[in-house]
C-alpha cells in the first residue's frame, strides 16, 4: 500500500509549463516529474474557484450546479477527504499557505490528524500594524509596484487594506528578498520536516497534502526570479484568429524593452488597458514566469529529500492546480470576470508511481478534480462508507496502468452559477447564465479543439445543431448532479463521435 503526496498549486496557467508546451520556462523539477509520471493533457477544473475546487477535491462530488457548494464553508455533515482516510486507519496530514482556507468557519482544517497553517501568503492578516517589524513597509501609494484604482472607485479602500497587509508580512518576513524566506519555501520546509519526523515510523501510511499558494498573486518573487526572464524576446501567449501562437508584438508600436517597464507586483481584476497597459501585461507575464520557476525549485528541494528518505519507492505523487489565471488572453487580467475560457479552466495534473512505474506516458482521457478522492482512496486501499452520499469522480489508477481508456466522454464545469461550460476532446461551448450589468449581454460560445488552443474563435453560428446538443448535454448534466442521478442521464455517445468538420 503506498503512501499518497499531494501538491497543489494556486492559480498556475498551465501555458507556463515546459510539459504542456512552453519553450522559455524553466522548469526541470517539474520536468522531471513528468518524465517518471503520467501527464494528463486534458484535466478540467469542474467548480472555480479556490474553495469550489477544493470541495471537489475533498468530496469528490461536482457543486457547479449548487448555490449551496460556491465559496463558503464545507458542510460539516458531509465526509471529506480525512474522514475516509481516518476509517482506514491512513494517517493524513494538511499544510497549507493559502490564507483564504484558514477563515473562519470555513472548515478546511476539519478532520486532518495533523495541520500546518503557514502565515504570511498574499493578503494573509498576519502581520499588524502594531508589530515593530511593519514599520519597514512602505505605504500602499509608496509602492510604485501597487496600481491602486481611481479615488473615486468603490473598491480602492479594499486595495488599500489588503496591499498593506501585504506589505506588512513582506517587510516582516522577508518575502521579496530571499527565496529561503518566500512562503512556498517555508511550506516545502514544514513538509521535509514532517517527512523526516515520520521516517522513523516508515510502515505507517500517510497521506499529506501540500497545499501551495504560490503562483498566485501578488507576484513579488525575490531575486533572481523576478527579472529572470525580463529579456527573454516576447513569444507565447497572443494568439491569432485561429488560436496559433504568435508574436507578442504591439499593434501599430515600434518594439519596446521590457526592462523599461514599471513591475507591477499586483492588480485589481480588471481589463487591459484599464488596470494596465499593454506592456505592462507583457512585463507582469514575465515576473509571473519568475514565479513559476521559484515554484519549480522549491518542488525540487522536495523531491530531492523524498529521494533521500527512500520515499519515492512508496508513495504516490500528484501535482495539479485549482485553477488558471486569466493573463490577458481575452483582454482582461485575474479572475475578472465568469468567463470559462481555456488559461482559466484547463489545469495540469501529473501523478507519480512508487518508483516510477508506468512513467514517461500522457494520457488524453478527460479528467476532473473530482476524481482525485476516489485516487487517493484506491491507492491506500480504502473505500467509502456505503451510508456516504455516493462519489461522482472517478479513480485515475486504471487509466494509469492502462486497464481503461477513458473515465467520461465529457467535462461539465461552472463558476459562481454565472457560466456553465462543456468541454470534449474536440469542442468547448461556454454558455452563460446571468449577465454581468457592466458588460454587453454575453450568448453562448463554441470553440474547436485542438486547433484553437486559447479560444479566439468562436465558430457557434458555424455549427449551430452542434452547440444545442452540447448545451443540452450540459444542461441534463448540472440537473443529474443536483438529484445524484448522473447514473440515470441518457447515453451520448454521439458526443464523443462528434469533430470538426474536415
Amino acid at each position: 500500500m503506498p503512501n499518497v503526496l499531494v501538491i497543489s498549486a494556486n492559480a498556475l496557467h498551465l501555458g507556463f509549463l515546459g510539459t504542456y508546451g512552453n519553450p522559455w520556462i524553466e522548469t526541470p523539477n517539474l520536468d522531471r516529474l513528468a518524465a517518471e509520471g503520467v501527464v494528463f493533457d486534458q484535466h478540467f477544473a469542474d467548480n472555480l474557484t479556490t474553495i469550489p475546487t477544493r470541495r471537489s477535491w475533498w468530496t469528490g462530488r461536482y457543486g457547479f450546479a449548487d448555490p449551496d457548494q460556491g465559496w463558503g464553508p464545507l458542510d460539516p455533515e458531509t465526509p471529506i477527504l480525512p474522514d475516509f482516510l481516518a476509517a482506514s486507519g491512513i494517517r493524513s496530514i494538511y499544510i497549507s499557505d493559502v490564507p483564504y482556507l484558514r477563515e473562519p468557519g470555513l472548515g478546511f482544517g476539519r478532520g486532518f490528524d495533523e495541520v500546518i497553517w503557514i502565515r504570511g501568503s498574499g493578503y494573509d492578516p498576519y502581520i499588524p500594524p502594531t508589530d515593530p517589524r511593519a514599520a519597514a513597509a512602505p505605504a500602499v501609494d509608496a509602492e510604485p509596484g501597487l496600481p491602486l484604482p481611481p479615488d473615486d472607485d468603490p473598491d480602492r479602500p479594499t486595495w488599500i487594506d489588503r496591499w498593506a497587509r501585504y506589505l506588512r508580512n513582506r517587510a516582516a518576513l522577508g518575502l521579496n528578498r530571499d527565496p529561503a524566506a518566500t512562503n512556498v519555501a517555508r511550506s516545502i520546509d514544514s513538509a521535509i520536516g514532517w517527512l523526516e519526523r515520520h521516517a522513523t515510523h516508515p510502515a505507517e501510511p500517510f497521506v499529506l497534502w501540500l497545499d501551495l499558494f504560490c503562483p498566485h498573486g501578488p507576484w513579488d518573487p525575490p531575486p533572481p526570479y523576478r527579472d529572470l526572464y525580463a529579456t527573454i524576446e516576447p513569444d507565447t501567449f497572443e494568439t491569432d484568429a485561429e488560436g496559433d501562437i504568435a508574436p507578442e508584438m504591439l499593434a501599430d508600436e515600434a518594439p519596446f524593452d521590457l526592462t523599461t517597464t514599471r513591475v507591477l507586483i499586483d492588480v485589481p481584476p480588471g481589463l487591459v488597458g484599464d488596470v494596465l497597459s499593454e506592456t505592462e501585461l507583457l512585463r507582469l507575464r514575465r515576473t509571473y514566469a519568475g514565479c513559476i520557476s521559484l515554484l519549480d525549485a522549491q518542488l525540487g528541494r522536495l523531491l530531492n529529500a523524498l529521494d533521500r528518505l527512500g520515499r519515492l519507492d512508496d508513495t504516490l505523487i500528484l501535482f495539479t492546480a485549482d485553477q488558471g489565471e486569466p493573463l490577458g488572453e481575452h483582454g482582461f487580467v485575474r479572475r475578472f470576470r465568469p468567463w470559462l475560457y481555456e488559461e482559466l479552466i484547463h489545469t495540469p495534473l501529473i501523478l507519480r508511481m512508487p518508483r516510477a512505474e508506468c512513467g514517461g506516458r500522457r494520457h488524453r482521457a478527460l479528467v476532473q478534480p473530482v476524481d482525485l478522492l476516489p485516487t487517493i482512496l484506491e491507492a491506500v486501499g480504502a473505500a467509502p462508507p456505503a451510508d456516504v452520499p455516493p462519489l461522482h469522480g472517478a479513480s485515475w489508477l486504471p487509466l494509469v496502468r492502462g486497464e481503461s481508456s477513458k473515465l467520461r466522454d465529457y467535462a461539465c464545469l461552472g463558476m459562481d452559477l454565472e457560466e456553465f461550460a462543456i468541454r470534449t476532446h474536440h469542442w468547448h461551448l461556454i454558455v452563460p447564465l446571468t449577465a454581468d450589468p457592466d458588460d454587453p449581454p454575453r450568448s453562448v460560445e463554441l470553440y474547436r479543439k485542438p486547433e484553437d488552443r486559447w479560444d479566439q474563435n468562436n465558430v457557434v453560428d458555424q455549427y449551430p445543431e452542434l452547440a444545442d446538443h452540447l448545451e443540452l448535454a450540459l444542461r441534463r448534466f448540472a440537473e443529474a448532479t443536483r438529484h445524484d442521478s448522473l447514473d440515470q442521464l441518457p447515453p451520448l455517445r454521439e458526443i464523443a463521435r462528434l469533430g470538426p468538420a474536415d
